[in-house]
């Protein structure tokens, strides 16, 4: 019995809370009803209203009042506001409001209501069920939206320059028209949506907008009858029109707004009736940041397939969004036939090689400008347009430029090359400077000390002798022309063994080995250098006048990074490949001697040929490089002048010294590199190269602490820096610290 009376009281308790059992209002006879409560939850039946009965929802500036919210969510089919005959009944919306159900039964069949008026200003009223009525009227500034997506019937009017807006998939029947003059009035579109008669009437409403298409794809929306409007908002969206279009009937400018996301994804309107485009037309282009827009592409803007009756005498196609893209009208004259076409002729992808003028680029412009044609030449794949379509979406002229430069082979591996030069320079002066200062010289006979054991260092008693040097070199080089500048180090040390071959000459052998590290001034990329070096060397000194000379073979190890970083991208390209690097140096020079001090004026000459094998960069996609193996030949000539002093102690020699040189190249390659997208069919290309000053200046200083005796060991321990200086804006510094020893 108890379970009887629980499950009675469960079903009226339901009952109560059911929409179609729930008390509603009702609103009986002409002239005006407010809306209660009753009519708030449960909605309002309408009887006897003829064509003055009028429901009355909230207060003009009041609150949203709400009706049916017991079908909130709402079920299909619930009515919320009915008429007991059609033609009947009105309702005027004071405030913004949302009905959770149907106004009216069906058009024409009825009961439907008679006329539905709202959206004041600043006001929304959303229709959740379809509504029937005669007609509906925007009476401000507000907005009706039609949320349904199931079909509606009223004819539509706008008193106020409001908005009428219709869901997905939601029909409106009925003509839409403007009483409050031309230009007024919104009407939005959302997809596969339709109005179902004519739009705008004889003058025009203000704006039909298309929404919700992406950038992938756009989406369709339907206008049956005629269409007349100022403006149209299209985003990447098509609007089909079954009868003629008009736009800007009065004689003021139409303005069409589209977006370009692809060559097939954009904006159009597609009438089939006539198009009367008016005397001008302004197309505003915006180009989504995922597009990539090919110049010469070509845009059908308005396609109207059955002619015109007007034609368009300018078109003016602006770019709000991004001013580096450019677009004419097809033809430039406009249109008589009803087709608005236009097509790109610039895209920020041509920034380089059409740059905008008085706006300050980067000193890569020319390593840009070299990539360019390759890229617009090759067939985009998928991979190569997820990169170029974020360089197109770039407004900066500046940011185009760097961005491109950083798809051609990194500055650090263009100079690669002249590093190793330096690398190899340095290394073979470390054998000659051993030949001017060997521990227990004949050059510092002089010396009282010295003089003492001079005998025991002659013929046979002469030893060989082992030494080591280390040395650091760090360079500097500033953006030049089309090059970006980079900053160098090199650490190197030599091991070698050297000993008399008569009783004036010196000849010796050594391995050596050297790491450099290339960073560019201009972005994160960098790149490695190992080197392994052999090397013999000769000296002859018999007497103030001598003359030395060495040759040297390296392998060289390279490896290094490009990235690419810039807005949307961000990738980075690896790479490794060989070398080799081979040198001969031959130097001359006199030992003036005045007591303790002596002056050499000296001279050499230096041929260097740097070969780097070709490449393929790994991990940055389509994007990677194959760069072809290059080859360069350096001749260099130095003249300069060496001071020095030698000061005895207990123990051998101390001896300072100070020298500057003037370094002269006779043959001074450009460090061009030539390259190709890892895609196929990438043209090759040639991008700009370092080329540093013909004549550098080197100063220095250096000292010398030696021990002699060649009956026991002898030993030295020699400390300099160098600075170089070019005209280039290439600076450099060297420190060395060499330990000799003789056995």
């Amino acid at each position: 019995m108890r379970t009887l009376r629980l499950s009675l009281l469960s079903a009226i308790a339901f009952g109560a809370c059911s929409p179609a059992l729930a008390e509603r209002q009702t609103a009986v006879g002409p002239g005006l009803i407010p809306l209660n409560a009753t009519g708030g939850l449960g909605g309002v039946d309408m009887s006897g209203s003829a064509t003055t009965g009028t429901l009355v929802v909230g207060v003009v500036g009041g609150t949203a009042t709400d009706i049916f919210t017991l079908n909130n969510p709402a079920l299909p089919g619930r009515v919320a506001i009915s008429t007991a005959a059609s033609s009947q009944g009105n309702i005027v919306f004071n405030s913004s409001s949302t009905v959770y159900g149907n106004i009216g039964v069906t058009q024409p069949g009825g009961p439907f209501l008679l006329a539905i008026s709202g959206a004041g200003d600043g006001s929304i009223v959303n229709f959740v069920g379809p509504v029937f009525a005669t007609t509906v009227n925007v009476t401000g500034t507000g907005t009706m939206n039609f949320n349904s997506g199931s079909i509606n019937v009223a004819a539509t009017n706008f008193a106020g320059d409001g908005t009428i807006s219709l869901a997905p998939k939601t029909t409106l029947i009925g003509a839409m028209t403007t009483t409050a003059g031309a230009k007024t009035g919104t009407l939005v579109l959302g997809e596969g949506s339709t109005l179902d008669g004519a739009v705008g009437g004889a003058i025009g409403l203000k704006a039909i907008n298309v929404v919700g298409g992406s950038n992938l794809a756009g989406v369709a929306a339907n206008i049956t009858g005629a269409v007349d409007a100022f403006a149209f908002t299209l985003g990447t969206n098509t609007l089909n029109i079954g009868g003629a279009l008009t736009i800007a009937n009065i004689g003021t400018s139409g303005v069409i707004n589209t977006t370009l996301a692809s060559t097939s994804v954009y904006g159009k309107i597609q009438p089939v009736g006539a198009a009367n485009l008016g005397p001008s037309l302004l197309v505003n282009v915006t180009v989504a940041p995922s597009a990539y827009i090919p110049v010469g592409s070509q845009f059908n803007i308005v396609n109207a397939t059955s002619g015109t009756n007007g034609s368009v005498i300018n078109i003016a196609v602006m770019n709000p969004s991004n001013p580096l893209y450019t677009f004419k009208a097809v033809p430039l004259g406009g249109t008589i036939g009803g087709l608005v076409r236009i097509e790109a002729t610039g895209t920020p992808l041509l920034v380089p090689v059409a740059p905008p003028v008085g706006v300050p680029l980067p000193v890569t412009l020319p390593t840009a400008a070299a990539v360019v044609p390759v890229l617009v030449a090759v067939v985009p794949t998928p991979d190569l347009i997820n990169v170029l379509s974020p360089i197109n979406a770039i407004s900066d002229a500046a940011t185009v430029v760097a961005a491109i430069s950083q798809l051609a082979p990194s500055s650090t591996d263009g100079a690669a090359a002249l590093v190793t030069f330096h690398g190899t320079r340095q290394l073979q002066n470390l054998s000659l400077a051993r030949l001017a200062n060997i521990a227990c010289d004949l050059e510092s006979q002089a010396e009282p000390r010295l003089k003492e054991v001079a005998p025991m260092c002659t013929g046979s008693k002469r030893r060989g002798g082992l030494w080591m040097q280390g040395y650091g070199y760090f360079s500097n080089q500033d953006s030049q022309s089309a090059v970006a500048g980079y900053d160098a180090s090199i650490g190197g040390a030599v091991l070698a063994w050297d000993a008399p071959i008569g009783e004036f000459t010196h000849a010796g052998a050594g391995l050596g080995y050297a790491r450099s590290t290339i960073r560019s001034n201009e972005s994160t990329s960098r790149s490695a250098i190992d080197s392994y070096q052999v090397s013999i060397y000769l000296g002859h000194e018999p007497g103030p006048w001598f003359i030395n000379g060495a040759l040297s073979m390296a392998a060289n190890d390279y490896s290094g990074t490009r990235d690419i970083v810039f807005p949307g991208v961000s990738r980075k390209a690896t790479h490794n490949y060989n070398g080799q690097s081979y040198a001969a140096i031959a130097t001359t020079g006199l030992n003036l001697r005045s007591g303790d001090f002596a002056a050499t004026p000296l001279a050499s000459i230096q041929y260097s040929r740097v070969d780097l094998d070709g490449y393929a960069e790994t991990g940055a996609g389509d994007i990677d490089l194959l760069v072809t193996s290059r080859s360069y030949e350096f001749v260099e000539s130095t003249l300069g002048l060496k001071l020095s002093k030698n000061a005895q102690y207990s123990g051998g020699v101390f001896i300072p010294e100070v020298h500057a040189k003037w370094l002269h190249q006779f043959k001074n390659p450009e460090l061009a590199q030539v390259a190709a997208f890892d895609v196929a069919g990438s043209q090759s290309f040639v991008v700009p190269g370092l080329v540093v000053s013909d004549n550098t200046l080197n100063v220095g200083a250096g000292v010398t602490l030696a021990s002699c005796g060649c009956t026991t060991h002898a030993w030295s321990v020699e400390a300099g820096y160098d600075y170089y200086r070019a005209g280039s804006g290439s600076t450099a510094h060297q420190a060395n610290l060499r330990l000799s020893t003789r056995f």
